[in-house]
């Protein structure tokens, strides 16, 4: 989720194929759209909600929102930051796999693996364009990705390699707020601290598979460790003194950091059972409570790069941000205590969080116009 690089100024020619890719980044940013609408009913159907859509993909509600939706986003900024034509595939691979997997088609887990390969080519690219330690935290995430994606398509059930998920999401997200670190004085020993850890979590994550307590726990402790940097060194701990947009980016990094803290001492002091309340507090503490909460932050200064549509800064965006991170709150709570009603309010709430950022957002650019 890093600001895209600036592409070479376009001849007339190339200016065609730019209106072209520009259609094509816009459609696929519509399939993770419907992915995304799709997985929120998955998601309310398997908490108990009735829905009379939703139960026929009730089964997939995770890998869809993590792969198809986080997944397509990701990859298609990173194309964006290539500007390459053959950087689209990653994330048309992966939109493909998510109409593959409403579809119930059998072979969706394999369009993934392609996309993630894909991915790691662009990172690749990216690390030989410019060669620094986010540039390299960025491709291990996607090869992360990709070990997760393969085993998936291998039958190895989701609750065995949702760590390799994981680390790809907290790996890309860690080599962005370490690209931004280097614009406020940040100790050489910390940049080093955070890259060791980084990498330790996602080895770790990606042989979770054999040494399952052990490494559950240690996986708990990584984040920890992150969150407490991203607290401590983070660029957002001075932006969040500023105003508008800047404000509201800081507030999203900063209670994401809060997430990914609750999440890895839940999951460093209790056990990660395949099923159940507390592996669902964990993973929606981690996908809703950080990586959402992420997006919701970065999308302001993503949308215009990716989909050149300008998403201008409104408070009813940050009244959206308060609302995510409050049902993430009350969906915690329902499963650390355990109390069903608590669980399903808070589910509720993240579909509702969700929907409010879309209409603060349509509300922002008519409010602009």
């Amino acid at each position: 989720m890093t600001a895209p690089l600036a592409p070479v100024q376009a001849s007339a020619p190339r200016a065609r194929d730019t209106r072209t890719e520009l259609f094509v980044r816009r459609g696929l940013l519509v399939v993770a759209g419907a992915s995304a609408l799709t997985a929120v009913l998955a998601g309310l159907t398997r908490i108990g909600v009735p829905l009379a859509w939703g139960p026929s993909v009730s089964a997939i509600h995770g890998p869809l929102f993590v792969l198809a939706v986080f997944g397509t986003v990701i990859s298609l900024e990173r194309a964006v930051a290539v500007a390459r034509w053959w950087s689209l595939v990653a994330p048309g691979a992966v939109a493909a796999a998510s109409i593959a997997m409403i579809a119930g088609l059998g072979w969706a887990p394999w369009l993934a693996t392609v996309g993630a390969l894909a991915l790691v080519g662009v990172n690749a690219f990216i690390v030989r364009r410019q060669r620094a330690p986010f540039t390299w935290l960025m491709l291990i995430g996607s090869l992360a990705l990709a070990f997760g994606n393969l085993s998936w398509a291998l039958r190895v059930p989701v609750f065995e390699v949702i760590h390799a998920w994981v680390a790809f999401f907290v790996l890309t997200i860690v080599a962005e707020r370490l690209e931004m670190s280097r614009l406020t004085p940040t100790p050489r020993w910390a940049g080093n601290a955070l890259i060791a850890v980084a990498l330790a979590f996602a080895v770790v994550s990606c042989t979770a598979t054999w040494i399952v307590d052990v490494a559950h726990r240690f996986i708990g402790l990584c984040m920890v460790l992150i969150a407490a940097w991203q607290a401590r060194f983070d660029l957002a701990r001075l932006t969040v003194r500023t105003q508008g947009l800047a404000r509201f980016a800081a507030l999203g990094v900063l209670a994401a950091a809060f997430w990914l803290f609750v999440t890895g001492a839940v999951t460093m002091l209790l056990p990660m059972p395949p099923a159940g309340p507390l592996y669902d507090a964990e993973l929606h503490g981690v996908f809703v409570g950080y990586v959402l909460s992420m997006v919701f932050a970065h999308a302001p200064i993503i949308l215009p790069s990716v989909a050149k549509i300008a998403l201008p800064y409104h408070p009813a965006l940050l009244v959206a941000l308060c609302g995510l991170h409050l049902s993430v709150a009350l969906r915690v709570a329902g499963d650390l205590l355990p109390n069903a009603a608590l669980r399903q309010a808070g589910a509720i709430g993240n579909a509702l969080a969700l929907v409010a950022f879309v209409v603060a957002a349509l509300w922002a650019r008519a409010r602009a116009r």
